[in-house]
């Protein structure tokens, strides 16, 4: 999904606006969520599910839309990872959640992905990743070629790349491990 729409009272995309942009909130809807995130401290989303009936993954979708907006945009070809960001996830995760690190800032690291695994890319780095994360945004295309570049690994590159071609590289990879360890 395409993201467009800007809040009128500020340049960055809010949440609000893209539920309305999706049509599952109205304008009234959210002014309504807004008053009350304001007396509970709640997040928006949390809100928007428990009074307006949306689905956690509607909220995680519009939080993907939202975040690829007002998040930077780079070109992982032309700006070289740090070999420091790099030696932390392994080529298999990197292709796997479509998530190439960049840069470690402090102890937060950098990762480049696209809007569309932007929520797998996060799920990855809160459950695996034993720090921050930092998502920057790319374009499927500049995230592949990078990938191959800086995380090469057979059968992968950038002009086979698709879902599919994902899936069965993670199940041959997991048929090997399984076969090496009996």
């Amino acid at each position: 999904m395409e993201c467009s729409q800007r809040s009128e009272d500020t340049n960055r995309l809010r949440l609000g606006d893209v539920l309305v942009e999706q049509g599952l909130l109205s304008e009234s809807d959210v002014a309504l969520i807004l008053k009350r995130q304001h007396r509970s401290g709640r997040p928006f989303g949390e809100i928007a599910e428990s009074m307006c009936d949306i689905s956690t993954e509607a909220i995680e979708e519009a939080w993907a839309c939202q975040y690829a907006h007002n998040a930077p945009t780079i070109d992982p070809m032309t700006v070289i990872p740090r070999a420091d960001a790099r030696s932390i996830i392994c080529a298999r995760q990197a292709w796997q959640f479509r998530c190439l690190p960049m840069n470690l800032e402090g102890d937060t690291l950098v990762i480049a992905t696209t809007q569309g695994y932007l929520n797998r890319a996060l799920r990855f780095a809160t459950r695996v990743l034993d720090r921050p994360a930092y998502f920057v945004m790319t374009t499927e295309a500049r995230l592949a070629a990078a990938l191959s570049t800086h995380y090469p690994l057979g059968g992968m590159n950038s002009s086979s790349v698709s879902s599919d071609t994902i899936k069965r590289l993670v199940t041959k990879m997991r048929i090997e491990r399984f076969r090496d360890a009996s």
